[in-house]
């Protein structure tokens, strides 16, 4: 099969390779559709993920040493086969079955994948917090013709929905688990710094969560654009507006309710604490580089009582995720490039103007 396998640091390649089986409890997925996350071109670099640095002076440190191993990892987990197939957002039909597979899927039958895949016993597992997992099952990559994922990390997809629209459930489930970390009430004010994939998706969920207004800040003419096709009250290029005095008018001086960091930005992600209100919330979204300090002002933040939040998606948002799919405006987020010129694709989405660019097999 061809994937696109990351042969050194920033350097990808599509090759061909032998096509994953599955095993007794596994589906092989023929993939349909990929999409290109924000986090994929910072692991091909090998800036965030890979090492998973431990933070000195913090629980856990010294990490105790692991066996040693020479398998293959991406985002700091082996890979299955010992290849480096990247990418874990997508839609296919299933190609295969093991032989103990009982969830009643059939051949052909039309899927979206979550790509982690928890043991379910370790301690975090047992603690009703398996998206810390300390056993994940190796990944198997998306970004090729077929991939293979345990049966309960499999969802179908109905028939009329379009593949482009099902490959959105893993991106679309951050959003989920987002608005659930906020906790957001029906009249309450927004901030959203960024305007990628995860911001639109937020900026969405926000509007019918009952946001009473929303400002989207995004260095980017057409990201800004988008957001106000979307629902923004109010869009802000950040370089060349005051986003503070804007703020202010926007919100009477008192702040805004909630704030959505998506850019992964440190100066921004701080940036957001003196952009909120007395009581507010501010959920730091995106992923942002190993041992970085923001230098918080703890006793601004003491004094008005603010709440901080970050998020490591859930499996448990999946299901909702996948109602949420139909409701959603997805097809303004994506532009589509063919498989062969995943290439071109990762460098148009470098260049920062797309939203969603995925890859049709």
């Amino acid at each position: 099969m061809k994937a696109l396998i990351v042969k050194d640091f920033g350097q990808l390649e599509i090759q061909d390779v032998t096509a994953p089986e599955p095993g007794p409890d596994e589906i092989q997925v023929k993939i349909a559709y990929t999409g290109i996350c924000g986090t994929d071109p910072i692991i091909v670099e090998g800036k965030t993920f890979g090492k998973m640095l431990p933070i000195e002076g913090a629980i856990g440190w010294p990490r105790k040493p692991g066996p040693v191993t020479e398998d293959a990892r991406v985002m700091g987990l082996p890979m299955r086969d010992g290849l480096k197939i990247i990418g874990h957002e997508a839609s296919g039909t299933i190609s295969k079955m093991g032989k103990d597979c009982k969830a009643g899927f059939k051949i052909g039958q039309r899927v979206a994948m979550d790509f982690r895949c928890t043991c379910g016993v370790c301690y975090f597992c047992m603690n009703g917090m398996p998206n810390f997992c300390e056993r994940l099952a190796p990944l198997s990559g998306v970004m090729a013709e077929y991939a293979v994922f345990k049966e309960k990390m499999i969802y179908p997809i109905p028939d009329d929905m379009p593949m482009d629209i099902g490959a959105f459930l893993e991106p679309v489930s951050i959003a989920v688990s987002v608005l659930d970390k906020a906790h957001m009430k029906t009249g309450d004010s927004v901030i959203i710094t960024g305007g990628g994939t995860i911001g639109q998706l937020v900026l969405q969920m926000a509007i019918r969560s009952g946001a009473s207004k929303i400002l989207v800040s995004e260095p980017i003419a057409e990201k800004r654009k988008l957001a106000k096709q979307l629902g923004a009250d109010i869009v802000v290029d950040p370089i060349h507006e005051d986003l503070l005095a804007i703020s202010n008018n926007f919100t009477d001086g008192r702040g805004f309710s909630i704030g959505f960091e998506t850019s992964g930005r440190a100066s921004i992600a701080r940036q957001l604490i003196l952009l909120a209100k007395i009581g507010g919330t501010i959920v730091w979204v995106a992923t942002y580089p190993p041992n970085m300090d923001l230098g918080v002002p703890i006793f601004y933040m003491h004094i008005r009582e603010l709440t901080v939040h970050d998020v490591m998606p859930t499996m448990e948002s999946f299901p909702r995720a996948l109602q949420m799919l139909p409701k959603l405006d997805l097809k303004s987020l994506i532009t589509v490039y063919p498989f062969k010129d995943a290439i071109k694709a990762f460098e148009a989405h470098n260049q920062g103007k797309a939203v969603k660019i995925m890859l049709q097999m």
